[in-house]
C-alpha cells in the first residue's frame, strides 16, 4: 500500500528557517546559476569571453550588459541569460568611480530609487534625460560641483523641491581613478551569491518558525524530522485521514473522547498531561502548555 503524501513538495523545498526542509527546487536554482553570469558579465571588464559576447551581440550603453539577442539560432545559451538582465539588475546598485558607465537619472547610484522617480519633475524637464553622472559632475577652478542642465528656469514652487535635490547629492564626489562597478544589494557584502538570488526566487516569506528548537539540538534526525512534521501538523492522526477520504470515527485512542488531531494527541490529551506534569515536575518547572505543537516549540 502506497503511503500518503503529508506535507506539500513547495514545503519541503522552501528554507529551513522559512519552515521547510531545504530541498533545493531545480528550476529556482538553475535560473540563479545562468542568472550568476549577468554578474560576471559585469564585473569581468577584460575577460576574454566577454569580449567574444561582445562582438557577437554587440554592447549597450554602460557595458553593463549586451544587447537584447533577436537571431533565432545557436543562441540559446546566452539569450536565456540575457532574458534574466532586467530581473538582475532590479537588485543592484552602481558604486560610481567616474562617472563614465552609470547613468544620472536612470541608475540607481544614490540612495535607494532612480532620481527620475524621486524627483519626477526634474526629470521630466533635464535636458539630457540619458546624462552620464560624468556628465553632470563639473570640476572647475573654484570647486567640484553638480551642474544638471534643465530647459527652463524653476518656478517659485518648484525652488524647494530643487534645494532638496542639489542636497540629496551635494555631499557626493566623482572619483576619477576609480571604474564605476555594481554592487550586489540582497548581500551585505555587496558581492554576488547564487544563495542570496535562490532565497530572493523562493516563494513564501520567512515566518516565525521554531527551526533553531527542532534542528539545532542533540536528536535524533528521526524525532527532529517528526517534530517538523508535528509543527505543521502533518503526522498521520485520523484527522488527517479522514481529509483523504476515509470514513471513520474520530476519537484519539488514548482518551476516547476527543477528536485525534496532532495538537491534542501531543499536548492535551489528559493521557498526555500525565506525562507533561512527571516532565515538569521532574525539572521543576511551573508551565502551561500552548495550544500547539509549533508555539510549545517556539517557547
Amino acid at each position: 500500500m502506497q503511503r500518503p503524501h503529508l506535507v506539500r513538495w513547495n514545503l519541503v523545498c522552501m528554507e529551513k528557517r522559512k519552515g521547510g526542509l531545504g530541498v533545493r527546487n531545480l528550476a529556482l536554482m538553475n535560473r540563479a546559476l545562468i542568472s550568476k553570469w549577468n554578474w560576471h558579465f559585469a564585473n569581468e571588464r577584460e575577460a576574454f569571453w566577454k569580449k567574444v559576447i561582445n562582438q557577437k551581440y554587440g554592447v549597450e550603453e554602460g557595458d553593463w550588459c549586451t544587447r537584447a539577442v533577436s537571431e533565432r539560432y545557436g543562441v540559446g545559451l546566452w539569450n536565456a541569460i540575457r532574458n534574466k538582465w532586467l530581473f538582475f539588475k532590479n537588485r543592484l546598485t552602481y558604486q560610481v568611480g567616474n562617472g563614465r558607465s552609470v547613468k544620472f537619472w536612470k541608475d540607481k547610484w544614490y540612495g535607494d530609487e532612480l532620481l527620475c522617480e524621486s524627483f519626477p519633475s526634474l526629470y521630466s524637464i533635464s535636458l539630457s534625460k540619458d546624462a552620464w553622472v560624468s556628465d553632470v559632475w563639473n570640476p572647475n577652478r573654484d570647486g567640484e560641483s553638480w551642474t544638471p542642465l534643465f530647459s527652463r528656469a524653476v518656478n517659485d514652487w518648484e525652488i524647494a523641491m530643487v534645494e532638496r535635490f542639489m542636497l540629496k547629492i551635494q555631499a557626493f564626489r566623482v572619483q576619477k581613478e576609480d571604474d564605476d562597478r555594481v554592487v550586489w544589494t540582497a548581500s551585505k557584502s555587496g558581492d554576488f551569491s547564487v544563495k542570496s538570488l535562490y532565497s530572493i526566487l523562493e516563494p513564501g516569506e520567512a515566518v516565525l518558525f521554531p527551526c533553531n528548537g527542532i534542528w539545532r539540538v542533540t536528536a535524533p534526525p528521526k524525532v527532529a524530522f517528526f517534530a517538523w512534521e508535528a509543527s505543521w501538523g502533518k503526522i498521520l492522526t485520523l484527522e488527517q485521514v479522514q481529509r483523504r477520504g476515509y470514513f471513520m470515527a474520530n476519537r484519539c485512542f488514548l482518551c476516547l473522547s476527543k477528536m485525534e488531531t496532532a495538537d491534542h494527541l501531543l499536548l492535551h490529551c489528559v493521557k498526555t498531561r500525565v506525562l507533561w506534569n512527571l516532565v515538569f515536575s521532574l525539572f521543576g518547572v511551573a508551565w502551561v502548555l500552548p495550544c500547539t505543537v509549533k508555539d510549545t516549540l517556539l517557547g
